[in-house]
This record gives structure tokens, sequence and C-alpha cells, in this order.
């Protein structure tokens, strides 16, 4: 799920090249709950110490990697290691801490792979009868030397101990399981993952012949550090310096994973932690943040909010954090059916929407995709067209015959008139397929008819209705449209001049 950069009018307002304003009923006719809890948090990509010199210092005086959230003065970087001339950097430039942290340094080599430490053998001895005890000890020795050595990395002091939800008030609404570095030391130190198994706390149920009760230990244990890592990932908005920190100590625990522990641990244990790394990734796809981002510093188009604008109604439909969500929601669309203007594919979609965020006249899907940004300073042109269907190019059934509309549940925008239940129907159960949020009913036409169209369900924001005026033609609907919404977003005034002037707005 995309993130969504909505401010809580952004959905009321009508914007015009002239500026924006509060449609007059629109704070009557939103839904309050429809807008996702905000909690504003502005967040840097770097850190503003240098992390050669360990001194803090202003943004001025640093030089910021683009990958991962250190910075540095340019007098220190090549004591760092960076061969490149600091005196003129690439914009994308990365530094040379971020390909250490993809390997295993000579010296980080210094483990002990042979040897069981006592506080270990110790934890869990009453394990001792196990086929696996002997292999299985080293390993969990191994992963405790790996983890002090993880908590002496870069940012490492940020995974010691757990989060303070005191302090990260939303935390827990996040975050299911929290973990850290300090409390897998501690379990092992103290063998509290045999009673954890054993009585299921915390503890995945791993019905397989083949794992010996050991094998089980050193997968929960392998578990909790990936956990680490997801928790940061899934609670931290991609792109802000602690999301970045959790990135570089995810690269560092895989490269120490693989040059010392994937080829000695069992192919069932292998099997269980990659099944637990996708369900993660999965969970973070999936996730609805209800936090609102500001991510500082630098000023990348790719990261700029994206708005879906309707240029007659005035007002936007959808938005989309970035670039890159916008160029999906439009394959979406794409590939759910959706007539668009221009021929989008894979290859050539990206191109098109820079061309339509750049070139006022463009429409993708009968609508003006441009940033957000440029609606709300007003940087922006309006270009005519047809209210029924955004390009009169697009093929659209006789106005004399619509019986049904497929339009916008929360501003109104009308997307297609449809000539009778049956061509409305195939419509939805498109739409209905390549849903975003899930759909309940069994997906049949009495489904559609009772529920949606006779019914008030909706789809993603859209609903189905029946065209309701005396006529019955959908000429007098776009008519009744641009009446409803002259009375909704012209302010009352007594001034004809004040009128006149909206009126030619809304042309």
């Amino acid at each position: 799920h995309d993130m969504d950069p909505s401010e809580p009018d952004d959905y009321i307002k009508v914007f015009t090249p002239e500026g924006s304003f509060i449609a007059e009923s629109g704070r009557n006719t939103v839904n309050e709950e429809s807008y996702q809890k905000v909690i504003t948090i502005k967040s840097p990509r770097n850190f503003n110490h240098c992390f050669a010199c360990i001194t803090d210092d202003n943004a001025e005086n640093l030089v910021f990697c683009s990958k991962c959230p250190r910075a540095f003065h340019r007098r220190c970087l090549k004591a760092d290691g960076c061969s490149d001339d600091v005196t003129n950097l690439p914009h994308n430039w990365e530094c040379q801490r971020c390909h250490r942290d993809k390997q295993v340094l000579p010296t980080e080599e210094s483990l002990d792979q042979l040897t069981v430490l006592s506080v270990i053998e110790k934890a869990f001895s009453n394990m001792e009868k196990d086929s696996y005890f002997k292999f299985g000890t080293i390993l969990l020795s191994n992963i405790h030397q790996i983890l002090n050595q993880l908590k002496k990395h870069d940012h490492g002091i940020l995974f010691l101990s757990p989060v303070d939800p005191r302090e990260v008030k939303d935390y827990l609404d996040v975050v299911s399981r929290p973990m850290d570095y300090g409390t897998i030391s501690s379990k092992l130190e103290m063998g509290s993952y045999v009673n954890d198994i054993a009585e299921g706390v915390n503890a995945v149920e791993l019905d397989d012949d083949y794992m010996t009760a050991m094998e089980k230990i050193l997968f929960h244990v392998l578990r909790d550090i990936e956990q680490v890592y997801h928790n940061c990932l899934l609670y931290n908005q991609k792109g802000c310096n602690y999301y970045r920190c959790g990135e570089v100590h995810l690269a560092k625990w895989r490269a120490f994973y693989k040059k010392f522990v994937e080829d000695r641990t069992g192919e069932s244990v292998k099997i269980h932690l990659n099944d637990f790394r996708k369900s993660c990734k999965l969970e973070r796809q999936n996730s609805n943040r209800v936090r609102h981002f500001q991510v500082l510093g630098g000023d990348h188009p790719n990261r700029k909010a994206v708005a879906v604008y309707d240029p007659d109604i005035k007002m936007i439909v959808k938005q989309y954090s970035s670039k890159t969500s916008a160029i999906t929601a439009a394959m979406i669309l794409k590939n759910a059916g959706y007539e668009c203007e221009v021929q989008l594919t894979e290859r050539n979609v990206k191109e098109k929407l820079k061309i339509a965020l750049e070139d006022d006249s463009k429409m993708i899907f009968g609508y003006r995709w441009i940033f957000t940004d440029d609606l709300r300073s007003a940087n922006f042109k309006l270009k005519e067209k047809s209210l029924a269907f955004g390009n009169d190019s697009l093929t659209s059934p006789a106005a004399d015959n619509i019986v049904i509309l497929r339009e916008d549940k929360l501003s109104g925008a009308r997307f297609r008139g449809f000539e009778s239940e049956q061509s409305a129907f195939e419509d939805w159960s498109t739409t209905r397929a390549a849903a975003i949020n899930s759909v309940s009913g069994i997906g049949d036409k009495s489904d559609f008819v009772n529920n949606f169209l006779d019914g008030n369900q909706s789809i993603d924001g859209v609903v189905w209705r029946r065209v309701q005026t005396n006529s019955g033609r959908y000429d007098d609907v776009i008519a009744d449209q641009k009446e409803k919404l002259f009375s909704r977003v012209c302010p009352k005034t007594e001034d004809s001049q004040k009128k006149t002037t909206y009126e030619e707005m809304l042309r």
C-alpha cells in the first residue's frame, strides 16, 4: 500500500491557477474518519555528524552519502578510504563504508568458529542429549560474537536495547513484536529460548520432523535477528535516516551470516528462515502507514507527491506519495482495462508520466497527473476537457442511453457512464478483481446490484449509482453536476463581479 501523502483539507479544496479555497460544503460532506491518523514526523536522510572524526557539525560543512545515513567532512574522506575527488563528488555519491557494510572485513574475522563459549554451553546444558547439541552450541556461540560485532558497528546503539514506547508513542501500534540485539544476547546467555519454545512464548510452531530441538532454537535466534531489521523498516519511512540505519545493519548481518552461519546450518532451518523473511517483506508491502512523514534533505522528483486532478471540478481525486508509486498505479489501472488517452506499457509508462507531469495539456485516464506541490502553490495551467469522460477521443455510450454512473465517492467526480446493468456489472467485476483493498461478497451480479448499485458499498472509493434525472439524459446529469459544483465551491457573496469570476473559473 502506498502511504497517502494528503493533508486533511486536500480533498475538500478547489485548486485553480489563481489559488485554492475550501469548497463551501466540503467540511460537512467529508467524513473525518476517512483520513489516516496524521502524526507529522520530520526525518532527515542523514545524521549531521561526521562518521570519520565523530564530530557534530552543521549541514553546510558536511557531505552526505546518497545511500546510507552517514555524513563526512570533506577533509576526513581520504582518511576514511574514499578514492573519489572529494572536491567534486557526484550527486548520487556513495561513501566507502556502504561497500564495507556488505562484507566482513579482516578486522572483523577474529571470531573463534570452533569454540563453544562457556556461557552458551552452561545456558543450554539441559539440551546436552540432543544430537545437534555440540554443533548447535558452536553456532550459537558464533552468533553471540557476531551480535557483539554488530553492537559496535555504525549506528549499533540504535539496536542495542528495546525502543521505549513512552518516547515513541505509536511504536507498538505499528510493531507487534519488538526485538533488539541486547534482548537476543540476554536470551542466549540465559538459555531462555528453551523455555520460550516449550511454552510457545513468541515462538513459531515448527511441525518439522527433520529438525532437532537445538535446530529449532537456532531458527528462533536467527528469526529474532531478522525481526530487528524488519521492525526498523516497517516503522520508519523509506529514505529517512533511521530506515537507512536498518538497511546498513541488515547488510552487515547478512555478510556475517553468509560467511559464518549459512553453510553450517541445516536445510530445514534455512527453509523456515527464508519463509520468515518472505512474510516480513509481504507485511511491509501491505502495511497501512498511520504516520505522515516529511523526509528532509534534497528535492528528488521521484520523492515528490503526485496528485490525480480533475480539471473540471478542480479537485484532487487521489494522491500518491512519489512518482514511482504513481507509475505503479497507472499500470494497475491500465491492466484493469481502463481506457487511456495514450498507450501505456511497462517500458514507456515512466516517460509518459514524466511528459504528463510537465505538459499541462496531457491527460492520463481522463485526468491531469500533477505534482501536489504545484497544485498547492498554484504553479499550473488549465486546459478545458470534457466533463463526462476527460477526453473526447475516448469511446463513450450514447448520452441519451446512460442509466448508471461510476463516480468517486468522496469528490463526486464522474468516471464513466453505462447503458445497462450488465455493462456496469462487467466494469464492476474488472474493478473488483484489481482492487487494492479486499472486497467482501460473492462477486456475482446480484451482489453488485444489491450491495453496490442499490446499496452503499464502494471499491477503493469508487461507487456505481443509477442516473436519477427527469429526462434520464446523461447531458442533464453533467449539467446538474456543474450546477451543484457551482453552489458547492462558490462562497456566498452579493458581489456579482465576484460571482462572474467564479463562473469563469469553472468553465
